[in-house]
């Protein structure tokens, strides 16, 4: 089971998927946890989810870690599959409670953003990480 978990394909389109995810989401993860990028840090940011946006505190630390530890997970292609679920419930989740009611475009606070994440999450969830990932390394050391 935890080879079917990291097993890919040599396939450089989804390399590609995957670090863009990864980069794009990365800055938003650090705004979350460090404060960096003008973000409010960890303490702030589970302020609003918890206390504005109503969300438990649980699932308040799961899109943090999404955020921040999954972009990095993808960048390196380490546990995609997993990363890329977990941003793409972060990112369904912001668009449901956030963004939705305000249409579609980004710049009117629109899901724009979240709608093009799925497109980058779903076939790395399906797929795998693709070359160059430590996924691929694992997966062919457990095959042995």
């Amino acid at each position: 089971m935890f080879y079917k978990l990291l097993a890919t394909n040599k396939d450089i389109t989804l390399t590609i998927l995957r670090v863009t995810l990864g980069v794009v989401i990365l800055p938003h993860g650090a705004q979350k946890v460090l404060g960096a990028f003008g973000g409010y840090g960890f303490e702030g940011t589970m302020g609003f989810f918890t206390g504005q946006l109503g969300i438990p505190y649980f699932f308040a630390l799961l899109a943090i870690i999404a955020e921040f530890f999954g972009a990095i997970g993808l960048i390196v292609g380490l546990f995609t599959r997993v990363a890329a679920f977990g941003i793409f419930a972060t990112m369904f989740v912001a668009a449901a409670l956030v963004h939705f009611p305000n249409g579609f475009f980004a710049d009117k606070g629109g899901y724009e953003f979240q709608l093009l994440t799925f497109g980058l999450a779903i076939p790395l969830i399906i797929k795998g990480a693709g070359s160059f990932s430590l996924d691929d390394i694992i997966a062919h050391k457990i095959e042995g």
